[in-house]
Parts: structure tokens; C-alpha cells; sequence
């Protein structure tokens, strides 16, 4: 009974949530129509240049990360295989893009632990180098937190080095593999490496998020002093989205925290259509670069010539 009602909840909120952010919408009308949009081209290039980082950096951490398990893939062969398994995403329920990307790095030769251990890891530093973020966009939403959350991120910061030692990022991995229901082999790997790995993801959050406020300038007027809130609330949306697993893709939830965060520097109505927009710009991107990736060189692969 349980089981069917998580099923359905997979289903039932992101619905439940669309409803709501279209009443809302409907609802503001008014406010839509007086927004200052403004279609600037010339940021919205500048927007899709920051986005190539998010779409190509990542396939090269987890290639190198699958490297520590002993399995090398040429670079074509990781970034096939993350853009098509990120698809999966927008399948309900969390394990479907483990699920593939192990079925998919199979066709290459490499075994489900090894795949998922470096899925895992990746997906561990992503969510921790998205933190310090989300804490920094905290004080500005909670002002009553705001001491609370500046503590928060300095100890976090201060303490980072440690969360990422090997021992404690595989404890991570494997109680993220036992919620998958999927194999675990921890990885060998040296403290300073997954350090930089998470410095490095920190730096691809800014960009990422740095992309989004571009896109917002790109349709509508907003301050450049306002660039940081939206940057911030994108990676808090986010961080968000990933932890309520129940959604696909992080649908709906995803959108609405981003909403709602941007009800701090436009009206309610605009900033709901302002995430929708957002949802509807980076989803686009992502099927673009999964038809660059179908066409991307495939590389050698040992012991046939397989694709993804």
C-alpha cells in the first residue's frame, strides 16, 4: 500500500504543484503583462556560453572518477553516456538514471559497481559543492536565520576538506547505492583530488547559476545587482528539487522554490513565469547537447566497437 502510494505521489505532485504555479500565474495576469520584458539577445548568448561548462565539465570528472575504478573511456564514450542516462531523469522515480547510465556503460565493458560507485560519488560532490550556495541565498530568504546561515556556511566551508575524505564520501555513496538498491565498490582515491574535484563543482554552481541570471536579464529588465539572488536561488531551487526525490527531474518543485525566491525581486506572477521560462530554456539545452552527444566521437572501446 505504501509502495503504490509513493507511485502515485511520483505523479500526483508534480501535477499538484503545476496546478498551483498556473493559478498563480492566472491569477496575476495583470502583473505578467506589466512586467518590463525585454528580449536582449546579445545576453542570452552570453547565457547559453555558460551553459556549455554544466553539459561537458561533468561527463570529464566522472570519466576520471570511473578511472579510479581501473575502467578508462574515452571522453565521446562518458559524455554520451551521462547526456543520454540524464534523460532518465524525467522518468519517475529516482534509481532510472543510475539505472541507465549503468546499462549504457555496460555496452562499453564497464561493470555496474564500477559505474555506479563513480555515478554516486559524482553526484555526492555536486550536491555538497551546491550547498555553500543554497546556505549564502538562505540569510537573504530568512532574514531571521540570516546569523544562522552565515554560520552555517562558514563552517561548512571550514569543514569541506573533511566531508570530502574518501572514507566519508564513500559512506555517503553507500547509503545512497542501498536507497538505489544498487551495488557498491568504494573508490581509492587521493583526499587532495576529491577536494579539487569539489572546488571545481563549486565554481561550475557560480557559472550555472551566473548562466540563469543572464537568461533572466535576456528576457526581462533586472538590475545587475540583482544577478546574485537569481544566481543563488537557482542552485537553492535546486538543492531543493534533488532532495525531494519524489519528483521527476525535480518537476514543479524545482520551478516553484525558484519562484517563490524570485518573488524577492519581481512581482509573484512574473517570477513563477520567469522560472517556467527558465525550466523551459535549460530543457531545450539539454536535448540539444544529447543530439551533439549522438554525434560525438565515439573512441576506441576495448574488446569490441560497440556505441553508447
Amino acid at each position: 500500500m505504501t509502495k503504490r502510494l509513493a507511485q502515485i505521489g511520483k505523479f500526483a505532485v508534480p501535477v499538484v504543484i503545476g496546478f498551483f504555479i498556473g493559478r498563480t500565474i492566472y491569477r496575476n495576469w495583470g502583473q505578467v503583462r506589466q512586467a518590463e520584458w525585454q528580449l536582449a539577445p546579445l545576453y542570452l548568448l552570453i547565457s547559453l556560453a555558460l551553459t556549455v561548462p554544466w553539459f561537458t565539465y561533468r561527463p570529464f570528472v566522472w570519466k576520471a572518477l570511473l578511472a579510479r575504478f581501473g575502467y578508462e573511456l574515452p571522453f565521446g564514450a562518458s559524455f554520451r553516456v551521462m547526456r543520454q542516462a540524464e534523460m532518465s531523469r524525467y522518468v519517475p522515480g529516482a534509481v532510472w538514471q543510475y539505472v541507465s547510465r549503468v546499462y549504457l556503460a555496460g555496452r562499453w565493458g564497464v561493470p555496474a559497481t564500477a559505474c555506479l560507485g563513480a555515478t554516486l560519488i559524482d553526484t555526492v560532490l555536486l550536491l555538497l559543492a551546491a550547498l555553500p550556495v543554497a546556505f549564502w541565498s538562505l540569510q537573504d530568504v530568512l532574514p531571521a536565520a540570516g546569523g544562522y546561515s552565515r554560520i552555517a556556511l562558514a563552517a561548512f566551508l571550514a569543514g569541506s576538506i573533511f566531508v570530502v575524505h574518501p572514507r566519508i564520501l564513500n559512506w555517503w555513496a553507500a547509503i545512497l547505492a542501498r536507497y538505489a538498491k544498487q551495488p557498491y565498490r568504494e573508490l581509492e582515491i587521493r583526499w587532495i583530488t576529491l577536494a579539487g574535484i569539489w572546488l571545481s563543482y563549486l565554481a561550475l554552481w557560480l557559472v550555472l547559476g551566473l548562466a540563469v541570471a543572464f537568461f533572466v536579464r535576456g528576457v526581462m529588465v533586472i538590475p545587475g545587482s540583482e544577478f546574485p539572488r537569481v544566481a543563488g536561488g537557482y542552485v537553492a531551487s535546486w538543492v531543493g528539487s534533488m532532495l525531494a526525490v519524489i519528483a521527476p527531474a525535480g518537476m514543479g518543485i524545482r520551478d516553484g522554490i525558484f519562484g517563490l525566491l524570485l518573488r524577492r525581486i519581481m512581482p509573484v506572477g512574473a517570477a513563477f513565469t520567469v522560472a517556467l521560462a527558465v525550466r523551459l530554456w535549460l530543457t531545450v539545452l539539454e536535448l540539444a547537447w544529447l543530439g551533439v552527444a549522438h554525434w560525438a566521437p565515439r573512441g576506441p572501446r576495448g574488446g569490441g566497437n560497440n556505441p553508447c
